[in-house]
């Protein structure tokens, strides 16, 4: 048993002892917690910059999948891209997925992948022909005519409205660029259906 004297020099000591240590612990990792507090920052940093990235640049198969929603939400839109190419109203297009982001997944991806990846190609190379036949007809030209007797005349008209110019309606050319955006959504969306993952 220990006495009153000898259970508070008992205590003293291992408040003593504690507070050493608890020092030591206190004032010892400080400079630990430095380094680990600038590693951390680094990773964050470096995280930061792949993350911008990556979005930046977009991988081979994210940008197949992000032109498909593209092309869904334009046929969502059918109607008011219709009525835009038809009254000569600027309407922009997204743009076509380049060949070699497809030959970058064909590896990984299975045989009917490329096959699609051509179907989409000619259907939305189309889609491009058609709307610039469709704004080819709101341009303006200069008409010249001559009556005999009369001096000559010279209008200004729309080159879709000149006799014989072989041109068919903007609205036509708009439509037929509408069918061409359904089929080269089908074509892509079957391509996707085949993709792998990039390596």
């Amino acid at each position: 048993h220990y006495s009153a004297n000898e259970r508070e020099m008992t205590l003293f000591a291992l408040q003593l002892l504690l507070g050493s240590s608890a020092l030591r612990l206190s004032s010892a990792p400080s400079s630990r917690r430095t380094a680990l507090l600038s590693q951390a920052a680094a990773a964050a940093a470096a995280s930061t910059a792949f993350a911008h990235a990556a979005w930046a640049e977009p991988p081979p198969a994210e940008a197949v999948r992000g032109h498909l929603s593209e092309l869904k939400a334009l046929l969502a839109d059918k109607e008011n891209f219709v009525t835009a190419l038809s009254d000569g109203a600027p309407y922009k297009l997204p743009a076509q997925i380049p060949f070699t982001t497809f030959q970058k997944l064909e590896k990984t991806s299975d045989p009917e992948f490329m096959e699609a990846a051509i179907d989409y190609a000619e259907a939305y190379r189309g889609v491009k022909d058609l709307v610039k036949l469709a704004r080819l007809t709101k341009q303006t030209v200069a008409v010249s005519t001559k009556e005999p007797g009369k001096p000559r005349k010279e209008t200004q008209v729309s080159y879709g409205d000149v006799p014989d110019s072989g041109l068919a309606t903007a609205k036509e050319y708009a439509e037929r660029a509408a069918d061409e955006i359904l089929g080269a959504s089908v074509a892509l969306d079957a391509a996707v259906k085949y993709m792998g993952t990039a390596k």
